[in-house]
């Protein structure tokens, strides 16, 4: 945009003053120069270059120049309106002069090689529109022409990278069997061979009759073994840059052959300081999804976005050529060394999070002690402890510890030594620590199980003092076999810990023995757990209990003589068993006060209180003998005996098999004690049962139907 030039000319003033939004044309070269004003002030000036479609726009109070739009002057919103042309638009987008529109307009359709018969503001907002496209589209274009060159220096991958992969993984070979031919195929020399030259049985491992060298039998099967990893390969690019390049990795045994299959995932730029650059590093992605149909041979990296949800961050071998060429003069040189003997020693690590430290000299000198102390699973798991937020390590280890000592935290070596020996990781760092915390030596078998189970110390912290690491173990295994089959060691122990916690509450003493190591383990856990939910429905229905008096009493003088009732019918209706007993609620408040406690409908409907006033059903409680005051179940019972509902809590029906012979037998005892007036009352029920069953068959009310015919226990 020429803006000197526009700068140059004054802006033209429309012939006469006119209230809102008037626009005067002048031209320039091939400028064409759009003077919005608003009530006679100039807001601003709006250019188009006729040939190549440019704007631009000076801002008339500051002077400054923008890439705003036309409609801005004019005070729209442009995410609104758009190139939509209402009559709100058409009213501001006017011309001083029709042939200076004319003019625009010509230019407009010449501009965009149409003959539009739209509104000047529509021209104008369209030319806009295909400008900005354009010049988004070349941005992108230089953008990945620029990506393409920065990818195309990224050196080759090294020849031997696929057997030293089939090497770090193990080395694996296999020999496969075809049935139909009757041969077995070896992976270690490419050859076939006849059946009886090897009898070894499936997965069983043998000898190659042909080249000697140990491979695993596979008479059964796909005939193809699969096996996945990670790798990363650093390389040096130039004198200003190095590569971190993370591969994901599938070793496919088939036939005869191995073949390795590379997929590179992430690929990170390690700038090197002495060049100043504004960042240490800078991520790009590949964008094909992982092992997918996109070429991995040729794959397409990005900065902008991982819509495939690529990843660095994961366990990995190193590929031990080119690291201290790659990290020179980096912000991870730091870790030339530690990285090196990593690679050589074929370590696995989460190297991501290492070069994501926060204190990479520090951990750097860690990781290189324990690569020298061969502590392996330990340094896979400290690479495992960092943040990739803050970079912060979050495990066992005194990272700046300056001893072997001080590092373990442990000062007898003998148990240091006993983590190498085990190739213990951190948990059985932390179980060494708790072994010199306590003075008491951990067993080999018991360590193994702790380790086996994923059981760390804190795991255990309910049981201080109470008992040994052997005695819980055996516990633990018995617990297993006896209540917990198929559960792990680990959910054995929550179990355990949340039944101590329960008899915490329910203040138990939990120094007892008997207490803290019960003999049926579930048994009591569960035991517990109901004693807890009694306690909280009585504490709830004492809260409530005023509140439910308060709403019992608006309810006595909305259905007066219901309480009447209950008064007349407890003699004949309540009834106490060997396990459990029935007794009828004395007051309105308590029936609410129960369906509150039960979280069910019969304290909270008005249909219950009708019917009882009616004499057409009415509302016992059903308890358990050694708890007469918890409420267990509700029971909906007509004058004859016969029930209609059973609710317990939440509307659920526990142990109801159990509890029937109990309502048989007090469904007997109501029958010798009704009089004639109440068999009247029963038949009068029956029939409105009845008929409410029909309204719900209209309704097409399934679900409740089905709990109702669940629930009906005729009295005969």
């Amino acid at each position: 945009m020429k803006r000197k030039l526009v700068e140059s000319l004054a802006p033209k003033k429309p012939g006469r003053k006119k209230a809102g939004y008037i626009t005067t044309v002048q031209t320039a070269g091939d400028i064409l120069i759009l003077n919005v004003y608003h009530d006679g002030t100039l807001a601003g000036r709006h250019c188009i270059n006729t040939v190549t479609g440019e704007y631009g726009q000076q801002d008339a109070a500051t002077a400054s120049w923008n890439r705003r739009k036309y409609g801005d002057l004019l005070g729209l919103d442009m995410r609104v309106y758009g190139c939509c042309c209402t009559r709100d638009v058409c009213s501001r987008a006017a011309f001083a002069d029709p042939e200076e529109e004319k003019t625009v307009q010509e230019a407009m359709r010449k501009l965009l090689a149409c003959r539009y018969t739209e509104e000047t503001f529509a021209l104008i907002d369209q030319a806009e529109r295909e400008y900005a496209c354009g010049e988004r589209e070349k941005r992108e274009r230089n953008r990945r022409g620029r990506l393409r060159e920065l990818m195309a220096r990224i050196p080759e991958i090294p020849a031997d990278m696929g057997r030293w992969i089939h090497a770090v993984s193990g080395g694996e070979e296999y020999a496969f069997y075809d049935k139909v031919a009757g041969t077995w195929n070896c992976t270690a020399c490419g050859g076939q061979h006849a059946g009886k030259e090897l009898t070894a049985k499936h997965n069983d491992y043998a000898l190659c009759p042909a080249c000697g060298k140990r491979v695993q039998a596979k008479r059964r099967g796909s005939g193809q073994v699969e096996r996945q990893l990670r790798i990363l390969l650093l390389q040096p690019v130039d004198e200003r840059k190095s590569v971190a390049r993370y591969f994901d990795v599938k070793l496919i045994w088939e036939g005869s052959s191995c073949r390795v299959r590379l997929d590179e995932a992430v690929r990170i730029l390690l700038f090197r300081l002495s060049f100043r650059p504004k960042y240490t590093g800078k991520l790009y992605y590949n964008q094909a999804a992982r092992f997918g149909s996109y070429p991995w041979d040729d794959p397409d990296f990005d900065d902008c976005g991982n819509g495939a949800q690529r990843r660095a961050a994961g366990m990995a071998y190193l590929y031990p050529g080119g690291i201290g060429e790659a990290l020179a003069g980096t912000a991870w040189a730091c870790w030339d060394r530690a990285f090196g003997r990593m690679a050589a020693g074929g370590q696995q690590a989460d190297y991501d999070r290492l070069m994501c430290a926060q204190d990479g000299k520090t951990l750097a000198r860690l990781a290189e002690l324990l690569q020298e102390g061969r502590f392996r699973r330990l340094l896979e798991n400290v690479s495992g402890k960092i943040s990739l937020w803050n970079g912060n390590y979050a495990g066992a280890l005194n990272i700046k510890g300056n001893t072997m000592e001080e590092v373990f935290g442990i000062r007898d070596r003998q148990r240091i030594y006993r983590i190498r020996e085990m190739d213990g990781g951190e948990d059985m760092v932390g179980w060494m620590q708790y072994s010199e915390e306590t003075g008491k030596n951990i067993p080999q078998d018991v360590l193994v199980w702790l380790q086996e189970n994923g059981i760390a110390p804190g795991d255990i912290g309910f049981l201080a003092g109470k008992m040994s690491l052997t005695q819980i173990r055996n516990y633990v295994e018995r617990q297993q076999a006896e209540s917990y089959p198929g559960k792990k060691a680990k959910n054995v122990l929550d179990q355990w810990a949340d039944y101590l916690a329960m008899c915490k509450t329910l203040g138990r003493d939990r120094n007892d023995p008997m207490i803290y190591r019960p003999r049926e383990l579930k048994r009591r856990h569960d035991e517990a757990v109901e004693e807890v939910r009694r306690r909280q429905l009585l504490e709830k229905a004492a809260r409530d209990g005023e509140l439910a008096r308060q709403e019992a009493e608006r309810m006595r003088q909305r259905f007066p003589g219901a309480e009447e009732v209950l008064a007349e019918i407890r003699e004949k209706y309540e009834y106490a068993g060997k396990d459990y007993r029935i007794r009828v609620p004395a007051s309105l408040a308590e029936i609410v006060a129960e369906g509150r406690a039960l979280h069910h409908c019969a304290g909270a409907s008005d249909r219950y209180f009708d019917r009882i006033v009616q004499r057409e059903t009415y509302l016992c409680f059903l308890r358990k003998a050694e708890q007469p005051e918890t409420p267990y179940y509700t029971i909906e019972v007509e004058p004859g005996g016969t029930i209609r509902q059973h609710r317990g809590m939440y509307d659920e029906e526990p142990e109801i098999e159990q509890i029937r012979p109990f309502l048989r037998e007090w469904q007997k005892e109501i029958r010798k004690r009704i009089t004639e007036q109440d068999k009247q009352y029963a038949q009068a029920s029956a029939v409105k049962r009845q008929q409410n069953l029909e309204e719900l068959r209209k309704k097409r009310n399934t679900r409740v139907l089905e709990g109702l015919m669940e629930d009906f226990m005729e009295a005969v």
